[in-house]
């Protein structure tokens, strides 16, 4: 398999030939006011990447962008959906074709299997982890869930897990421009949490994402990190992790 990190939360699988985009985005202005600019050059990938399959975690506009949908996804290609998104999907996406599937159940197809599972939302919206997997390396996708009491379960159920692509960035929002009250508990695994949870899923390494590009200082607070935060807390807790760059690719085999 092979992995390149997009944007954000954004990552690029591929395998057998095949092509899986998840929470792949280019458009972010729609955030702009609360996440204000990208604190980087973002990456145009649509010009040249055609999916088999797109997946999102949740419908937060930093995570799911309909203009990937028609820019990105091949005629016979298909949107995999946790059933609890499927309404709301369809929404934006028409005369495209739809695996729709509940926690825990999978989808195989060109021995590529799919299957979500268990997340919690900052702030109370619907939203799943992924596991994709081949028959050489399995990944888990966290989106932008908070901390919860399932990690232990799902790492139990869903053994060797090569990489886990979680958020790091522990933001604290402030958000009651759109009608939600202030809370200053993070919205996002912050690094402790980060490498506690992969540590409960048995990950072999932790690749740390939804991090560093965006900062408000009244709406949209990271808390902030360096290598030496990274290495600490990975010998603190002993879970490896892997930093890809944005752009970069990963390849396992």
């Amino acid at each position: 398999m092979e992995i390149q990190k997009l944007n954000w939360a954004g990552i690029k699988l591929t395998s057998q030939n095949k092509t899986i985009l998840i929470d792949a985005v280019e458009d972010f202005s729609y955030y702009k006011p609360v996440l204000g600019d990208a604190l980087e050059k973002l990456i145009v990938f649509s010009d040249e990447v055609q999916a088999d399959y797109i997946l999102f975690t949740h419908m937060h506009l930093d995570h799911f962008d309909k203009s990937i949908i028609e820019k990105c996804l091949k005629k016979d290609g298909k949107l995999i959906v946790y059933s609890g998104l499927e309404h709301f999907v369809r929404k934006y996406a028409e005369n495209v074709e739809m695996i729709v599937l509940n926690l825990n159940e999978t989808f195989t197809e060109n021995n590529i299997t799919f299957k979500p599972v268990y997340a919690m939302d900052g702030v109370g919206e619907v939203q799943s982890s992924w596991i994709v997997e081949d028959q050489e390396t399995k990944i888990f996708h966290g989106g932008d869930t908070i901390w919860h009491n399932q990690f232990w379960k799902i790492g139990k159920e869903n053994q060797h897990i090569d990489y886990a692509f979680l958020p790091v960035n522990g933001v604290v929002v402030n958000f009651e421009v759109i009608g939600l009250e202030y809370s200053p508990v993070p919205a996002s695994l912050n690094l402790k949490e980060a490498f506690a949870a992969a540590h409960l899923l048995h990950a072999g390494k932790l690749v740390p994402v939804h991090y560093g590009l965006f900062a408000h200082e009244k709406f949209y607070v990271p808390q902030l990190f360096d290598d030496k935060d990274l290495k600490e807390t990975s010998e603190k807790i002993g879970q490896a992790y892997f930093i890809l760059k944005d752009g970069e690719v990963l390849i396992d085999s």
